[in-house]
């Protein structure tokens, strides 16, 4: 078993996730906190960007906690692989 490359690869996965992480923060804070509930042009053009945003944001939560729970996972195997290999290898105490 290669533990450098599993171990590479939970870090590229954690990296993505803090990205996704900024991202998100970044979205929420370029967004407009406002409720506009007018019948004019200029606010229907504002309710449709927030209705983009928020579909967006959505989207994000989604993949950033559906990858959130596969780098947990996935530390997880992999302690699981080393504990396995140090109780299994002969020579150690």
């Amino acid at each position: 078993m290669n533990l450098t490359f599993h171990l590479s690869l939970w870090g590229i996965l954690l990296l993505i996730v803090i990205g996704l992480f900024i991202y998100r923060r970044w979205l929420e804070n370029h967004d407009d906190p406002y409720i506009h509930l007018h019948n004019d042009s200029h606010d229907s053009s504002i309710i449709t960007s927030q209705n983009s945003a928020a579909k967006r944001l959505d989207t994000v939560d989604k993949l950033k906690n559906g990858l959130l729970i596969a780098v947990i996972v996935y530390a997880l195997a992999i302690l699981g692989i080393v504990g396995y290999l140090a109780w299994n290898t002969p020579g150690t105490s």
